[in-house]
């Protein structure tokens, strides 16, 4: 079964720039970055950001993953190591994520196919 996900994460007052620092690197990396999604069985993993009226910037963290994957946090690989450390300093564990409902889906067939085949 696919697990589909959007989620918000609010950044620490005055982490901004670390967190922007946080997505160059792993834009930067891109190579590497993509690498580390098999076995985690991350199919689409996105992330926007939006800087919100109430003065927090969020990351908005949209996925589309397999089960049975590793979890990023057992993973040795270097970015995944950077992400952990990056993800700890400036995401804010004081506000509670919010998790969005997903309402529809739509994947094209031969993308599904794909997803399916790997599971």
């Amino acid at each position: 079964m696919t697990k589909i996900e959007l989620t918000r994460f609010r950044i620490k007052k005055g982490k901004e720039a670390k967190a922007q620092e946080w997505m160059d690197f792993l834009n930067e990396h891109h190579a590497d970055t993509v690498a580390t999604m098999a076995g985690e069985k991350m199919y689409i993993e996105s992330v926007f950001k939006e800087k919100n009226p109430d003065g927090y910037t969020y990351f908005y963290w949209y996925s589309v993953q397999g089960e049975g994957g590793n979890a990023v946090e057992e993973s040795e690989s270097y970015i995944d190591k950077k992400h952990i450390e990056y993800w700890d300093e400036c995401i804010d564990m004081e506000y509670k994520p919010v998790d969005m409902k997903l309402e529809e889906s739509l994947i094209a067939p031969n993308i599904e196919k794909v997803i399916e085949r790997d599971a």
